[in-house]
């Protein structure tokens, strides 16, 4: 399928009502901002299994007029009376999953607010109010709406399950009301009526009646930060991303350790390139679990792991022979939903939300009809771990953006869910874009593989490979060499979705958008 093309604007998002809802805004006169955060906002009402209004977001903003790059870090942090003895005697030997006790504060509300205010010519009133109808007046859910919310009922609690046990079938309209009164709540108080208000004030009190521990303050107390991206150059794009603790830092190690091996790399889907890909992963894996954390920490220096020097001694860990197995180690002497839009300008921005593990905690903020996510999970209880938790921490977080620059102007928004796969799909995309010429919807199309874990804060490991992607001399290569290797279904969810925009030479604009969800890609 070819890409789609617009000349004055586009936006590309998991959902056709969230992309509709972006190109609205655009047609209103709204900047390439706006049209994310109404595209967001949508589908924190239609896909809600997988972000809303109780999660963190991070973005990418280009910005045609400065011509510079700003990065938004909209990451909540864990409450201030949440300890490690809290939590352990609560009965817990390792930092829960589901329940109150993962639950940080949510960033995206104050996430969208800033985003509007520095880039937005549209109210932040304007971009939710089009979510809210459809909250009241329902939406069909789709097949992936459908088994989400069936496969999470079990652990949700009474809040939640009693709006999503209606939720019904693929095709059948659901309809989220108290959402809806939360949103217009949003457009008519701002985000104080988050931050200090009264969404806030019911979040805290469904969360403490839950057994936990935030409180009103804690939220109020939030506000996301403006910070300066991460890049690294390779072949003749500069790739960007956001710094930790967004594990983004992760996908441009692995693309200097492909910079820097001496192998020769194959056709793509090669038995020989996706040895060199796995490879480069997985010792860029070691390093991000060694020290991407709360930037406040200070444990990890960017300009230390993307130096040249650094990614040649991790390529000299690699065996072009053979796979390995690489703990984090230290260097000798020393659920989720991505959007991008665009505009007419050239502004454009890369845009990725979440509550993580779907519906999150499976806590619902009381009355607000909001699922609050549980990154909290990301938190050890090992004091002397990385991410261990103390109060008021952001943990390493999975969300992150990317763009990529040519000539220092950006040419191409990009990003995917896919919660640990996010770094190995950038990275297949942008071999895809720089090594192999391929178009936007072509790089999204393409067969991946991702890596997964060997389980809590161990190495990745098994690797898993659309079926469609490699024949099964291929998958045996891969096994000679090591790797455990298992074949899945073509465009399966396991791989995330992933969406791009693309500038062209004379200011139009090119999408792709995954057939893996409901993505769609439109424009003016």
């Amino acid at each position: 399928m070819p890409s789609t093309t617009a000349p004055n604007g586009m936006v590309v998002t998991p959902h056709p009502l969230a992309t509709q809802a972006g190109v609205d805004a655009l047609r209103a006169g709204g900047s390439a901002v706006d049209a994310a955060v109404a595209a967001n906002a949508m589908l924190a009402v239609v896909y809600c299994n997988a972000c809303g209004l109780g999660g963190d977001a991070f973005a990418l903003v280009w910005d045609p007029g400065e011509m510079r790059l700003h990065g938004f870090n909209g990451s909540g942090r864990s409450p201030a009376a949440l300890t490690i003895e809290r939590v352990r005697s609560a009965g817990h030997d390792a930092m829960p999953a589901r329940g109150p006790l993962p639950i940080t504060v949510p960033g995206a509300v104050d996430a969208w607010a800033q985003l509007l205010g520095q880039f937005g010519r549209r109210s932040l009133a304007e971009a939710v109010l089009p979510a809210a109808q459809v909250a009241d007046d329902g939406y069909a859910l789709t097949a992936i709406n459908a088994r989400s919310i069936a496969a999470s009922l079990e652990w949700f609690d009474a809040d939640a399950r009693a709006v999503f046990d209606r939720a019904g079938d693929a095709g059948d309209t659901f309809r989220q009301p108290l959402l809806a009164a939360t949103l217009r709540a949003l457009a008519d108080g701002g985000r104080e009526a988050y931050y200090g208000g009264p969404i806030g004030a019911e979040i805290a009190r469904a969360i403490q009646a839950a057994g936990g521990v935030m409180t009103a303050d804690d939220i109020a107390a939030h506000g996301g930060d403006w910070v300066d991206p991460v890049s690294t150059r390779y072949a003749d794009v500069e790739v960007a991303t956001m710094p930790p603790n967004s594990q983004g830092i992760t996908a441009l190690i692995a693309l200097n350790v492909l910079s820097a091996l001496d192998w020769p790399m194959g056709a793509p889907l090669s038995a020989e390139r996706l040895h060199a890909q796995i490879e480069a992963v997985k010792v860029a894996w070691s390093e991000r679990d060694r020290c991407v954390a709360d930037p406040d920490r200070g444990l990890c220096d960017p300009a230390e792991l993307l130096a040249p020097d650094h990614a040649e001694w991790l390529a000299s860990r690699l065996s072009a022979g053979s796979a390995h197995r690489y703990e984090p180690t230290n260097r000798p002497g020393g659920g989720t939903v991505y959007l991008c839009a665009a505009d007419a300008d050239g502004m454009m921005i890369s845009l990725i939300e979440s509550n993580y593990m779907g519906f999150g905690s499976g806590v619902m903020g009381g009355s607000t009809g909001i699922m609050l996510q549980n990154r909290g999970a990301y938190f050890s209880l090992d004091p002397a771990h990385p991410n261990a938790l103390a109060p008021g921490s952001r943990t390493l977080h999975t969300l992150m953006p990317g763009m990529m620059l040519r000539g220092g102007a950006a040419e191409i928004a990009f990003g995917a869910m896919g919660g640990d796969g996010q770094p190995q799909t950038m990275v297949q995309i942008v071999q895809g874009v720089v090594d192999d010429g391929l178009d936007p919807q072509a790089a999204v199309d393409r067969p991946r593989f991702v890596v997964e874990t060997e389980g809590a804060s161990l190495p990745l490991g098994p690797v898993s490979i659309e079926s469609d992607g490699v024949n099964a001399a291929t998958a045996d290569a891969l096994r000679a060499l090591g790797h455990e290797v298992t074949l899945v279904e073509p465009k399966s969810p396991m791989m995330g979705w992933a969406q791009m925009i693309r500038r062209r030479p004379d200011g139009s604009y090119e999408g792709g958008a995954d057939p893996r969800a409901d993505s769609l890609a439109a424009g003016l």
